[in-house]
């Protein structure tokens, strides 16, 4: 093998004759010679800045900038030197891109980020995105490679500079997967054995370049155009042909995945936008597919170790999971009712799928999914399995990292927790906080959360409290986050023990009027509802950048100096474990609390419906703002001692509504509900004006008996979990709305 400067030394020599030669190769052999002899260098060549630095490189890359436009413009030779040639030089340029270092990665970008070839390779895609052009030419394969290289040297983690001639081209890749080519090339490749090279590029080159991205802003919009042209025609071709994928082949499940993992990404870079009706349908039938693709290959034992289902389970897993960051796709899912196919899936001997399969099963379990007790113990077995496999295995670490912070998810469920404790998961958990081959926001951490959680259980209480020293070491941990969570616990585990040993402060002069418990992730509407608050001079306490350092000490002390309670329930809220910290003590203090809602067709349940007992919630999305608002401030001002100048302001009374009750608009319907406490009666009256409640009045007064069952069953319609109507706020409300009926229209 030559040493460097003997490599170095034969390049100044074909340099040479290059310039001799009128900056020209004798012939296509000299340059087919030339490309041989670096690719057969010694690999730690491709490292040093001084062979990299060559002039030849830079000579190469113009030829091949030549040989682009002379295929654009249909002028290339059909020699076969020239197409050989022309495939190794992008052959070259990935095989530098394979040796980035923090010394070459300005030499590489130099040289393959070049204005002129980029600019040309944009010529090349504009005109593919137009009408298909050079799809059907063999040498589109040279590209591929072009843009491996280009993709590998924007992903480098020496330079994370956008370069901003690489935004056009991102742009027109863009086009490509937009254009209808993609569309029909991905339909016909289905029926193919081996893709041609025109598929290649356009399906998985493109794709594969989208997929590895680094995502700004602008970005995010171009994968949105993705979705905007490709969900619709996916989704409807998968729906047709899901009943035939055991035909398929893998390199069919290799195209699926690359469309799905593209299709998904705009939901894992913007999980909280909301999804438009039709791309919201579309991603309902990619749903379904997937459940019935699933569904097919567990309930066949035959095929489940079969490599095209399991590349299948593979690819449709992760996507699935993908779906549920977004609420209303989660929501979609839960409804499905898919969990004992998720266990099912996660006790699969192949760690992507089974890895997946928890991480779904963390996001769509119900409390009443883990309320059926074979579902509890399998969960809490497989976890146990698991965890048990991968902890003592650094090859598993990630995997074991990853099962953490799903078990964290899943531990908000009393039945889990209780099976957990019951399989000695609380020792496990132990080793996670104390031995220090573990790293502490990977493992520690979500360590620490999960055993928070668990001292809302007796058993674990107790176990826990003999190891406070090993938990209190952690106190100090660089890691805020750690070091929170630590906090929470001795607090659960000691402090809170002592304050609660103490009887309440007794005072008629609270600091504060209101505490505000909430979840960040709710902040835009719980700010709304703070700032309402403070401009009305209400005293309001809130975390408002739920800072880390504020402790649970701080904060019990705050909920003892404050009249009201406001627990802003949403999902988010239920299983936040700080939130369940304050809202606990709140509860075991016997605090005024006042239930708000923040998520649309949200009920509470499991430990919420514990504390919060009452049933009558104070709904923000059902409701208009100013409406829920007036709610809450009547709430609020149901005991004036603290607030005396409040005292006039009060809920509606009957003298504030019309005398008649054909003159009520809908928002006179809306506050007329909600005053008299009738909340669960708001999806199906609450867009009524007066002479709509008056006609309902007359119907009730006509049939009683029958339109209480068909009020009560259309409530279970729109939704099974609301708010039930009893016959005794249906009598109280025929009771109350017969006050504002004009004498001259009630049936007696």
């Amino acid at each position: 093998m030559e040493t460097i400067e003997q490599v170095l030394q034969s390049f100044n020599s074909i340099l040479k004759q290059y310039d001799e030669n009128n900056n020209s190769f004798p012939n296509l052999t000299s340059i087919k010679e030339l490309i041989q002899l670096i690719l057969h260098s010694n690999e730690k060549y491709f490292y040093e800045p001084d062979f990299l630095n060559h002039r030849l490189f830079s000579i190469l890359r113009d030829w091949y900038l030549k040989f682009l436009r002379h295929l654009r413009l249909g002028t290339q030779s059909n020699d076969d030197e020239f197409y050989f040639v022309f495939d190794t030089i992008p052959n070259l340029f990935v095989k530098m891109s394979n040796h980035i270092s923090e010394k070459n990665i300005l030499i590489l970008k130099e040289l393959i980020f070049h204005k002129s070839l980029i600019n040309e390779l944009n010529i090349f895609l504009e005109e593919i995105s137009l009408n298909g052009k050079y799809l059907q030419d063999p040498q589109i394969k040279s590209l591929d490679n072009i843009f491996r290289a280009i993709q590998r040297l924007e992903r480098s983690r020496f330079d994370n500079k956008i370069d901003p001639l690489l935004t056009k081209l991102f742009d027109n890749i863009v086009k490509c997967i937009c254009s209808t080519s993609f569309i029909e090339m991905f339909i016909h490749s289905t029926t193919q054995e081996i893709d041609d090279p025109g598929q290649k590029f356009l399906l998985h080159t493109c794709t594969d370049y989208i997929y590895s991205h680094p995502t700004d802003q602008q970005h995010k919009q171009c994968l949105l155009d993705i979705r905007q042209s490709l969900l619709h025609p996916f989704s409807q071709w998968l729906s047709q042909q899901r009943s035939s994928f055991r035909s398929w082949n893998i390199r069919m499940t290799v195209i699926l995945r690359q469309l799905c993992f593209i299709l998904t990404l705009s939901i894992q870079l913007n999980r909280y936008a909301i999804l438009d009706k039709d791309t919201f349908n579309g991603y309902c039938q990619l749903i379904d597919s997937f459940i019935i693709i699933l569904q097919s290959i567990i309930q066949t034992e035959n095929m489940i170790n079969n490599k095209l289902n399991q590349s299948l389970m593979g690819t449709l897993t992760p996507n699935l999971y993908t779906m549920t960051l977004s609420n209303q796709l989660e929501i979609y899912i839960k409804n499905k009712h898919i969990t004992s196919l998720i266990l099912k899936l996660a006790d699969i001997e192949n760690d992507e799928i089974q890895l997946n399969a928890f991480r779904i099963l963390s996001s769509i379990i119900t409390e009443q999914d883990t309320k059926t007790m074979s579902n509890s113990i399998t969960i809490a077995n497989l976890f146990r399995k698991f965890l048990d496999k991968a902890i003592d295995d650094p090859n598993q670490m990630l995997k074991f990292y990853n099962l953490l912070r799903c078990l964290k998810h899943l531990i908000q469920y009393d039945q889990i927790k209780q099976e957990l404790i019951k399989q000695n998961g609380i020792l496990l958990l132990l080793r996670c906080i104390t031995e220090t081959k573990f790293k502490p926001l990977q493992a520690q951490q979500p360590a620490l959360e999960i055993l928070l959680a668990l001292t809302f259980t007796n058993e674990a209480y107790c176990v826990l409290k003999e190891n406070v020293n090993h938990i209190k070491s952690l106190l100090s941990s660089p890691h805020q986050g750690v070091s929170r969570t630590v906090d929470s616990l001795l607090w659960r585990l000691k402090t809170q023990e002592e304050i609660l040993s103490k009887p309440k402060p007794i005072s008629n002069t609270y600091k504060y009027d209101v505490m505000i418990s909430y979840s960040h992730s709710d902040k835009d509407l719980t700010y709304r509802i703070y700032d309402q608050l403070i401009k009305d001079d209400f005293r309001v306490w809130i975390d408002r950048d739920e800072t880390f350092g504020t402790t649970m000490i701080t904060k019990a002390d705050i909920i003892d100096q404050s009249q009201y309670i406001i627990v802003c329930i949403s999902d988010e809220y239920k299983q936040n474990l700080y939130c369940r910290c304050e809202a606990y003590y709140a509860y075991e203090r016997q605090c005024q609390i006042i239930p708000v809602i923040l998520t649309l067709n949200y009920h509470p349940d499991g430990w919420l419906t514990n504390i919060i007992n009452r049933t009558n919630y104070i709904d923000f999305v059902l409701l208009d703002f100013p409406l829920a608002y007036k709610a809450l401030k009547s709430e609020l001002n149901q005991s004036s001692d603290s607030h005396p100048e409040l005292e006039q302001i009060s809920s509606c009374t009957t003298s504030e509504y019309l005398s008649t009750i054909e003159q009520w608009t809908t928002e006179d319907v809306k506050l007329f509900l909600i005053d008299n406490k009738f909340n669960c009666l708001l999806p199906i009256i609450s867009e009524m004006n007066g002479y709509l409640l008056n006609d309902l009045y007359t119907m009730c007064k006509q049939n009683r008996e029958s339109m209480f069952h068909t009020l009560k069953n259309e409530l279970l319609t729109l939704d099974k979990n609301a708010q039930p109507l009893t016959l005794f706020i249906y009598l109280r409300f025929l009771n109350e709305i017969k006050k504002y009926i004009s004498k001259a229209i009630i049936i007696d």
